[in-house]
């Protein structure tokens, strides 16, 4: 029979060796969630041997590289789907009374469009007559004046001249209206 004496040594013992497994089990859980956060935010990074130089457009042939990139482009939609964008943009810019920031949208859609058209300079003369060389300087003008009513005014006019525009180049069925719905939080403070 164990001693009282003994008894209790064993116990000690025996809590001593507990309290190393469950701290030896704590570390190398730490160990293992520490591991895996460093995991997760690894970045690769490669030699310069081994990097892709040019990907895709440097395996084709120097003949079918500047179909490939018009491919990416899209033809003119890429174009319109920034221009929508800039006209939302410069619609409630000009509605809040945050001239600068309608101005730089205003500026900036004249500037897609004249980078589109020379991609798909067969819509340049629809996009002149009936845009760039109308319906936006007048709306750039309003804009200028900082002056509300002028400003619906002249987007009603840019909307149907964009609509007619659409027509001219056999889309018909794309009619711009009033922007209803702000794409990005830009205030006027």
């Amino acid at each position: 029979m164990i001693g009282q004496s003994s008894f209790r040594s064993v116990m000690r013992l025996r809590s001593l060796l507990v309290i190393v497994g469950a701290g030896a089990l704590l570390g190398i859980a730490a160990g293992a969630g520490w591991e895996a956060v460093r995991a997760q935010s690894h970045s690769h990074t490669h030699s310069h041997g081994a990097m892709d130089k040019g990907g895709w457009y440097v395996r084709l042939s120097p003949d079918a590289r500047a179909a490939a990139i018009e491919r990416q482009f899209r033809g003119f939609e890429t174009t319109m789907a920034e221009v929508a964008y800039r006209y939302t943009e410069m619609y409630f810019g000009g509605i809040d009374g945050n001239w600068d920031y309608a101005a730089h949208m205003a500026t900036t859609m004249g500037n897609a469009i004249n980078a589109g058209l020379e991609r798909r300079p067969e819509h340049r003369k629809s996009a002149e007559a009936l845009f760039l060389k109308t319906a936006l300087p007048q709306v750039m003008e309003a804009i200028k004046a900082k002056d509300p009513a002028l400003f619906k005014q002249r987007i009603e006019t840019m909307r149907t001249a964009c609509t007619a525009c659409h027509t001219a180049e056999a889309h018909p069925f794309i009619k711009i209206g009033v922007p209803t719905v702000r794409r990005n939080p830009v205030v006027n403070d």
